[in-house]
């Protein structure tokens, strides 16, 4: 997991122009994150990066967010939850399932 000092919308914005468009939070209201509703085999997604945040107003207003994509079709996009106290159960039980292939020394909101 990377700690940034960017902040959740300055990431969102790097990893779209990196191709994660996608609206993965949709996978908790269903079992899908595509409009025509097409089941989501949980076993086809990986998460690539994990950024958590922290508040710079209220150090408790925590949240991470992750970089996913779909093996089977090459969807990519983006999936938020709380952290602390503001965790998401549901979000964290979907998240649970999601294998992790991520390297941290590849920081990808940082400039090369």
């Amino acid at each position: 997991m990377i700690s940034t000092e960017k902040t959740l919308s300055e990431v969102i914005e790097v990893l779209k122009s990196r191709g994660y468009t996608e609206d993965f939070n949709l996978l908790e209201v269903a079992i899908s994150y595509r409009n025509d509703g097409e089941k989501v085999n949980l076993n086809d997604i990986v998460i690539d990066k994990t950024y958590r945040f922290t508040g710079q107003n209220d150090l408790e207003d925590e949240a991470i967010l992750y970089a996913v994509r779909n093996l089977k079709d090459g969807a990519k996009g983006i999936f938020v939850n709380g952290f602390g106290i503001y965790i998401d159960d549901e979000a964290s039980e979907i998240i649970s399932k999601i294998i992790v292939h991520e390297d941290d020394n590849d920081d990808w909101t940082m400039k090369k």
